[in-house]
């Protein structure tokens, strides 16, 4: 996701850390010299199943949100029966998993004064 804001970078950077934290994401790196924050995972509990989502923000002309994801999944076959689901780190989460977990943080930030950029591919 990308946003427009007012300001500068260094104006920026302590309200999102702010959100972030108000949303129980733990920041595992904050530089505010580069214009970066990176969270660690943060669980979210699905109908689809157990979702962690860590985000990557970057601060410069854009706010530029990336997530990272890992979903829970089935797995079947032989081995341990206790070890019946395991989580799976993805490259894409399913698109209905992204609408509940992005969306709210999109709304979130509209309200602190960003505009979401939406492009099209």
């Amino acid at each position: 996701m990308n946003f427009k804001y007012q300001g500068s970078p260094k104006t920026m950077l302590p309200i999102l850390k702010t959100y972030l934290e108000n949303e129980k994401f733990n920041i595992q790196h904050y530089a505010p010299e580069d214009g970066y924050i990176l969270t660690d995972y943060k669980k979210y509990h699905l109908n689809r199943g157990n979702v962690e989502l860590a985000l990557s923000i970057h601060v410069h002309g854009l706010v530029v949100i990336r997530g990272m994801g890992k979903i829970e999944i089935t797995t079947a076959g032989l081995g341990d029966p206790d070890e019946i689901t395991g989580i799976k780190s993805v490259d894409e989460l399913p698109y209905s998993v992204q609408k509940a977990v992005f969306l709210p943080i999109g709304s979130d930030l509209d309200s602190l004064g960003l505009k979401r950029v939406k492009k099209r591919r």
